[in-house]
C-alpha cells in the first residue's frame, strides 16, 4: 500500500504541474468528480494536519490553484451577479453561521463529522459551480471531460455487473468486495460503497453520452448504434442497484431525454415503449416494488420503506419546536432522542435511532428551520430558471443548449433522492449538480452577450 500511495501521489502530482500551467479547468473538474466518485479513502488517503487528504481533495486543491492563476492571467469571466448567484451565497452564509455554532466534532457513534460534512457535501460543490461559472465555453474543451465522464460510466456499469456476479477477482478496487465496508454490501454499490451514489453516477455520465452522440448528430448511424447500445450496459447497471430511488430517477431522465431530444416517429415511438413498458412492470411487479429481495430479506426491504414515516414523523415534531433557525447544521441525530420515546402514535419512531436523515428536504427544515430550507429552494428555483433560459435561447449553439437538458436531467435525480435520502455527506451528489449548474450559467452569460451567428458557433460543435 505504501508503494501504491507513492505511486499515485507521484502520478497526481506530475499531472498537477500540468495542470496549473496548461490544463483545462473542465478537465480538471471531469476528473475530480472522477477520483471523488472512484478512489476515495479507503483507496488511498494520508492524516496529515488534523486532517484525512484523499486524491480528490488533493486533487480539489489543484483545481483550486489552477482557477487562482487562470484569474491572474486575466481569463476570468464575469459579467455580474445573476440571482442564482445571490441565493448560493445567502444559503452559504446562513449554513455556516448554523455550522459554527454547533459542536464540529462527531458527538455521538456513527454521527458525521460537522465541519466535514460542511467541506463536502457544500463547499466542495459550490466551488465547483464558482470555478465553472466564471469559465469561458468552447465545444472543442468540452469534448476531452465528456469522454473521460462517458468512460467513468462504462467502469462503474462493468463494475456494477462484475459486483453481482462476485467476480471479485476482476473487481477494481477490491475494497469494494469488503462487506465491513461502507453500505449495501450485497447490491451493486461501487468504489463509492452506497447504491444511490453509484445509480447517481451512472445517470450523471450515461446522459451526455447519449445526448451528444445523438442529438447534435442524428444522421449518424455509428453514434445512433453506440448510443442504443450503451442502453443495455448503463440501465442494466442502474437496476442492479437494487435502489427504487435510483430506478425512479433513471426513468425521469429518459422522459426528459425523450421529450427534448426526439421528434417526429422515434419521439412517438419512445413515448409507446415507456408506457407499455411501464405498465408491464405495475401489472407484473407491482406489489414487489414494496418489499423485494435486495442485500437483506424482502421483509427488511418493506420495513425501511416503513421507516420513512417515522423519519416524517419524527422531523416534523422538531420543526415544530424550532421551526426559524432549526436545530443546528447536522444535529438531527444529537437531538432527537427525546422524540424517538413518543408513545402517543403507532408509527415505530424508535426504529430510526442510530440513522443519519433519510429525507434531504426534511432534514434541511430540521437542522436549518423555515430560513435555511427557503434559501435552499431560492438556490433550486433561480438555477431552474437559467436552465429554462438557456434552453429557451435560440441564439445559442445547440451543444450549448444540450447543457441545460444534462442540468434538467441531474437537477431531476438530484430532487428525486432529496425525497429519500440525505444527499449532502459526501461532494459527489451536490458534486455533480452544482457543476451542472456552473456550466448553464457560464453558458447562459456568454451566449446572452455573443452576437456570432447560430450556424457559426454550432460548426465548432461538429
Amino acid at each position: 500500500m505504501p508503494f501504491l500511495m507513492l505511486t499515485a501521489a507521484l502520478a497526481l502530482g506530475i499531472w498537477a504541474i500540468i495542470a496549473l500551467v496548461r490544463g483545462s479547468v473542465f478537465i480538471s473538474t471531469a476528473l475530480f468528480l472522477c477520483s471523488t466518485s472512484c478512489l476515495p479513502a479507503e483507496f488511498a488517503s494520508v492524516d496529515l494536519g488534523g486532517l484525512t487528504w484523499t486524491l480528490d481533495r488533493l486533487w480539489f486543491a489543484t483545481l483550486c490553484a489552477q482557477a487562482a492563476i487562470r484569474w491572474y492571467r486575466g481569463e476570468y469571466v464575469f459579467r455580474g451577479l445573476e440571482p442564482t448567484d445571490l441565493a448560493i451565497g445567502l444559503f452559504f452564509i446562513w449554513l455556516f453561521a448554523r455550522t459554527i455554532t454547533q459542536p464540529l466534532g462527531s458527538v455521538l457513534p456513527g454521527q458525521p463529522n460537522t465541519l466535514m460534512h460542511l467541506v463536502n457535501g457544500y463547499g466542495i460543490p459550490f466551488g465547483l459551480y464558482a470555478i465553472l461559472r466564471t469559465s469561458k465555453l468552447d465545444a472543442k474543451q468540452l469534448v476531452i471531460p465528456l469522454w473521460i465522464m462517458s468512460a467513468m460510466g462504462v467502469y462503474l456499469a462493468v463494475t456494477a455487473g462484475l459486483e453481482i456476479a462476485k467476480v471479485w477477482s476482476l473487481v477494481f478496487p477490491r475494497f469494494i468486495g469488503d462487506p465491513a465496508l461502507g453500505i449495501h454490501f450485497g447490491r451493486a454499490r461501487g468504489p463509492m460503497l452506497q447504491s444511490v451514489r453509484l445509480g447517481i453516477c451512472l445517470i450523471a455520465c450515461w446522459t451526455p453520452m447519449v445526448l451528444y452522440s445523438v442529438w447534435l448528430h442524428p444522421q449518424n448511424r455509428i453514434r445512433w448504434v453506440a448510443a442504443l447500445g450503451s442502453i443495455p450496459l448503463m440501465w442494466g447497471a442502474v437496476f442492479l442497484t437494487y435502489t427504487r430511488s435510483v430506478w425512479m430517477g433513471l426513468g425521469l431522465t429518459i422522459c426528459i431525454l425523450v421529450t427534448y431530444c426526439l421528434r417526429g416517429l422515434p419521439q412517438r415511438a419512445a413515448v409507446l415503449c415507456i408506457l407499455f413498458g411501464v405498465l408491464g412492470v405495475i401489472v407484473i411487479k407491482g406489489k414487489d416494488l414494496v418489499a423485494f429481495k435486495r442485500e437483506y430479506s424482502a421483509a427488511e426491504t418493506k420495513e425501511s420503506t416503513y421507516m420513512r414515516a417515522a423519519f416524517a414523523y419524527v422531523s416534523f415534531a422538531m420543526i415544530k419546536d424550532r421551526p426559524i433557525a432549526g436545530f443546528g447544521f447536522n444535529q438531527f441525530q444529537v437531538y432527537n432522542r427525546p422524540y424517538l420515546a413518543d408513545r402517543s402514535t403507532n408509527i415505530r419512531v424508535e426504529s430510526i435511532r442510530g440513522y443519519v436523515h433519510h429525507n434531504s428536504y426534511l432534514s434541511l427544515l430540521v437542522d436549518l428551520g423555515i430560513v435555511g430550507f427557503a434559501l435552499y429552494m431560492f438556490v433550486l428555483t433561480a438555477s431552474a430558471m437559467q436552465v429554462w433560459r438557456l434552453w429557451s435561447n435560440q441564439r445559442a449553439p445547440r451543444w450549448a443548449r444540450g447543457l441545460a437538458v444534462i442540468a434538467m436531467c441531474i437537477g431531476g435525480v438530484h430532487l428525486i433522492q432529496m425525497a429519500f435520502h440525505e444527499v449532502s455527506f459526501s461532494s459527489i451528489e451536490n458534486g455533480f449538480l452544482f457543476s451542472a449548474i456552473g456550466l448553464v450559467m457560464a453558458a447562459n452569460q456568454q451566449f446572452r452577450h455573443d452576437l456570432t451567428p447560430p450556424q457559426n458557433r454550432d460548426a465548432v460543435a461538429s
